[in-house]
């Protein structure tokens, strides 16, 4: 997604009311100046969900969450920032412009454009299939073949695209759409000559269209499914599915078809189902599986994976067939599912079996058998290094197991890497516990390789102090609340004071170097560094907490202390490991050891900022 310009963001933040943002999920009830509702987050019966309009941040008291009006629609509505800052552009009404390097004028119009040529391909292609004489029996085919209601097409919008060349393109010039975006929408053939003269020949023909929705509902693309009235000249006349070629707005390798109906469907427990079809996909929700997804007419991409993981799922079912392709499928969506941090569990239909035809005949219930005899990744992974003739030799289960290792060390939680590798050793009637200590060794050889490539030993190891990292969020805090201190803060404080290993570290070394720097005019301006929604939550609770500081001269000036002193004891640490460790020079070392006493020196001495 192009970078969204940074006055753009600073706009929404000025002009929408975070309350109306919120109020379509939660009622919300005025509380002196700010407003107080029930968590949407969580199940609760007392009121702990705070919105702060002025201060523009929502604190929720019973989950600790936090943040502003991207966070929450963020939360909601399971959105990249990106898509969240578009999704309040477009519900408020502001238009948004794109960094330098990013998009032009041209190409930000082109894609609005694009998405306005495929609702109205939409609402074209469904009113022929509703009304229109050429599918009749189309209509024939969805309801008696196909066995889905008219209800499922209005739903849908599912549409038939006939069988002339130019009917789209003509509606399309009527309404005053340009030529690049009928050219870019992927809804048209045209040589160069053709184009200039509006002559575009539609890419689908005689075809049932299937509409392909984001995220956010909107269609950017279509599967077309090939009928008998499919013309003899059309170019892929023999494929039995074609899909819109990617355009601006459609990557296939990224969307999930279905996601923008089963995301609003997941509810605590509920895993998403993963079909093969798109046609499988809306079977499911027909017989109650709202939560079924399909993969574009590919093999599934670490794009699609990772919008699975988006939503937190705590398992997702693949309902494969269960023939040697869809072992082969289900093989190859270990190693994404695993490195996604992603729990996987098959449901693998019996050989020659149609999983359309199982949920026509027997509805939801079908899967509950294939539930009982459910296979875990773990256990195909494993099963795909073993013979099935006869029982691997001790060779071939520790070569399985080294696979299974190799396998486990993409996945991102040490208690499911451990709970994997029992249970592949436990089901090759191997010790769990030998098993696990040959995998840790495994993985302490690929960590000091990594670490070898890493390792910076002119940089100090950071001490996870406690109060050093209240030092840091007060001072944070101070600056934000007290901005009269700022520049003379930034001024003080030097960078190597700071660890940067934590969110407020982070953004105060940002912060200050960017006041430093005349980058920023105050902390009012904060909103234009901010890089993640760590840092927005993180914001959003230095907002809604109040700190009790009766002198902020004083404060200031114990938190600039706390760090300073940390990085003079963290100097004299490294000074001292080197200095007993080294074979150098004796007046090399002679210089380390003064190095060391002007520190303690230094620690000795009270510290004034003369704030």
């Amino acid at each position: 997604m192009p970078k969204i310009a940074q006055r753009s963001i600073e706009t929404i933040k000025q002009q929408v009311n975070l309350v109306d943002v919120v109020s379509p999920y939660v009622q919300l009830k005025r509380a002196g100046r700010s407003f107080k509702g029930l968590s949407p987050f969580t199940q609760e019966k007392t009121p702990s969900f705070y919105v702060h309009p002025d201060r523009g941040f929502y604190k929720c008291f019973s989950t600790g969450e936090g943040g502003d009006c991207f966070s929450f629609v963020m939360k909601m509505e399971n959105l990249e920032f990106g898509e969240a800052v578009e999704w309040l552009g477009k519900k408020f009404n502001i238009q948004l412009e794109y960094e330098s390097g990013g998009p032009s004028r041209e190409e930000v119009s082109l894609r609005k454009q694009l998405f306005e040529i495929h609702e109205l391909a939409t609402d074209w292609f469904h009113r022929q299939f509703l009304e229109s004489d050429e599918a009749a029996s189309v209509r024939t085919y969805w309801q008696e073949q196909r066995g889905f209601t008219m209800e499922t097409a209005a739903d849908l919008k599912i549409g038939y695209a006939p069988a002339a060349q130019d009917t789209l393109a003509a509606l399309c010039a009527k309404r005053g759409v340009s030529i690049s975006a009928m050219h870019r929408s992927g809804l048209f053939y045209a040589r160069e000559h053709e184009r200039e003269h509006h002559r575009f020949r539609a890419r689908f023909r005689g075809r049932l269209m299937i509409p392909i929705r984001d995220v956010q509902g909107r269609v950017v693309a279509f599967t077309a499914r090939q009928l008998p009235q499919t013309p003899d000249d059309d170019p892929a006349q023999q494929a039995k599915y074609v899909n819109s070629p990617e355009t601006p707005i459609f990557h296939k390798g990224r969307i999930l078809f279905g996601m923008d109906h089963a995301r609003t469907r997941l509810r605590d427990g509920d895993g998403f189902l993963l079909v093969e079809g798109q046609l499988d996909a809306i079977r499911c929700w027909t017989v109650g599986l709202h939560t079924a997804v399909a993969p574009q007419g590919t093999a599934l991409t670490e794009d699609q994976v990772h919008l699975l993981r988006r939503y937190d799922p705590p398992f997702v079912e693949c309902l494969l067939d269960g023939d040697s392709a869809g072992r082969k499928a289900a093989l190859k969506y270990i190693p994404l599912a695993f490195k996604a941090g992603l729990e996987f569990r098959y449901l693998l239909l019996p050989e020659k079996a149609d999983p359309d035809d199982l949920l026509r005949e027997n509805g939801a219930s079908a899967l509950e058998s294939l539930r009982k005899s459910q296979r875990m990744a773990i256990d195909l992974a494993m099963e795909a290094n073993l013979p099935q003739e006869r029982p691997p030799t001790t060779h071939e289960k520790t070569s399985a197991l080294k696979n299974i290792y190799e396998l486990v060390q993409q996945v991102p939680s040490q208690v499911a890497q451990e709970d994997y590798v029992r249970s592949a050793a436990r089901k090759l009637s191997v010790d769990p516990e030998a098993a696990l200590r040959d995998f840790h060794a495994l993985s302490l050889l690929h960590r000091n390789r990594s670490n070898a490539a890493k390792t910076d030993p002119a940089r100090p190891p950071s001490t996870g102090d406690a109060l050093l990292t209240q030092a840091t969020w007060e001072l944070l805090w101070l600056l934000l609340h007290h901005p009269e201190h700022a520049q003379r803060i930034a001024q003080i404080l030097d960078y190597h004071w700071i660890d940067t290993s934590q969110a407020a570290g982070s953004l105060l070394n940002r912060l200050t170097a960017e006041l430093r720097e005349g980058m920023l005019e105050s902390t009012d301006n904060i909103e234009s560094i901010i890089q993640s929604d760590t840092e927005r939550q993180l914001l959003a609770d230095m907002h809604t907490r109040d700190l009790e500081c009766e002198s902020p001269q004083a404060l200031i000036q114990s938190c600039l202390q706390t760090l300073y002193r940390n990085h003079l004891n963290e100097r004299k640490k490294s000074l001292e490991q080197k200095i007993a460790n080294s074979d150098t020079a004796h007046s090399e070392q002679k210089s380390l050891m003064q190095e060391v006493k002007s520190i303690r020196q230094q620690l000795a001495k009270p510290l004034d900022f003369g704030l």
